[in-house]
């Protein structure tokens, strides 16, 4: 009895392995850099609908997170969290997580010739300009090769990152349409950018881009001219409201229960949110009107300066929902919207064929 029990056991045990699967969230690739004169390594995301072969290839936004090493993981469970199912905040995206190698060097704009205060701390900073053309020249212009994206782009930085996403919203303004800036380190230089942006922001149009600007809890900090965030930020912030820069969103978030550490998760959870505050549709309510999706999404479109449309897969939900609730003409509704917004689609021209059969 003891070996027949033995035997059971040893094959639910093997059973049980062979039942494991690994799962992965991404994959790590390489690109040889000639502006930085070696290689670097990124991390991508593809969204879970990517491969799916009942709809017609859709092209996705891009959202690239500086420090990958650190934040890929967390970004990519807060969106696929915020772009799941019929209530989704956020469209499905790709995230681009860019690897470090000389982090300082690369992350912080080069120090005036009279700064020597943040010089002896960081003598190995000032290349931002050259991470910054090594993004435009050379990694977004193969990620837009390899796969496919829609032209909307979005910049994560927290920290040295988010320094160097705001010298890219002052200085290089169109290589991305949105920004989530997260407990910045603006002290950098003596506050280099934020004079610059002093006299940048009142006198640039940034053209529809959007900006979620964070600011982690730094009461406890000791203050000095190398580590006041708080101020530098303060500053910063203050400037958005002051100048009235021209074609720019913004709002400015304070986490009074957050540090420098923790910032970054409840920062880009609500980033997001605010980016595409317009995204979410009320299921019930376009049940009844179909038509709501259309002016959610125009003004999605005309907030963002960017054309958003509804994902073939949400229309086929939709469709599919109203059939459940014996809503035919809303079905038909979505499947047309389906046909017309994604042209070489198959699914929605069988399922409208199909209906309207049943119709008459």
């Amino acid at each position: 009895m003891r070996s027949l029990f033995f035997i059971v056991c040893c094959v639910l045990t093997i059973n049980f392995v062979f039942a494991q699967q690994d799962f992965s969230i991404g994959k790590k690739y390489s690109l040889h850099s000639s502006v930085l004169d070696e290689e670097r390594e990124f991390y991508v995301y593809l969204p879970p609908d990517y491969h799916n072969l009942k709809y017609a290839p859709a092209r996705y936004p891009v959202i690239y997170v500086l420090d990958g090493e650190e934040a890929f993981h967390v970004i990519t469970g807060l969106q696929q969290f915020l772009s799941r199912g019929p209530y989704a905040n956020t469209p499905r995206s790709i995230i681009v997580g860019v690897i470090n190698t000389n982090r300082t060097r690369d992350l912080t704009p080069a120090l005036p010739a009279h700064d020597t205060v943040s010089g002896k701390f960081f003598s190995a900073g000032g290349g931002n300009e050259a991470f910054i053309e090594f993004i435009t020249k050379e990694l977004k212009l193969h990620v837009d090769s390899a796969w496919r994206t829609s032209g909307y782009n979005v910049l994560i930085g927290h920290s040295f990152g988010g320094l160097t996403a705001a010298n890219i919203l002052l200085h290089h303004t169109s290589l991305f349409n949105a920004y989530l800036i997260i407990d910045p380190s603006l002290w950098w230089g003596q506050q280099l950018l934020v004079q610059q942006a002093n006299s940048i922001l009142p006198v640039k149009d940034f053209g529809h881009s959007s900006v979620f600007l964070a600011r982690a809890n730094h009461e406890a900090d000791v203050k000095d001219t190398i580590t006041d965030m708080l101020h530098s930020i303060e500053d910063f912030a203050a400037l958005f409201t002051t100048q009235h820069p021209k074609g720019l969103r913004s709002t400015y978030r304070i986490y009074e229960n957050e540090d420098h550490g923790t910032v970054p998760i409840p920062a880009v959870y609500d980033g997001l949110r605010y980016l595409f505050d317009a995204h979410l549709i009320p299921v019930k309510p376009a049940l009844a009107d179909p038509t709501i999706v259309t002016q959610q999404f125009e003004k999605l479109s005309q907030q963002s300066g960017f054309r958003f449309q509804p994902s073939e897969e949400w229309l086929d939900w939709m469709g599919n929902f109203s059939l459940g609730n014996k809503k035919k003409d809303a079905a038909i509704a979505f499947y047309q919207m389906a046909a017309t917004l994604y042209p070489k689609s198959k699914n929605a021209k069988a399922a409208l064929n199909k209906i309207i059969l049943q119709k008459k």
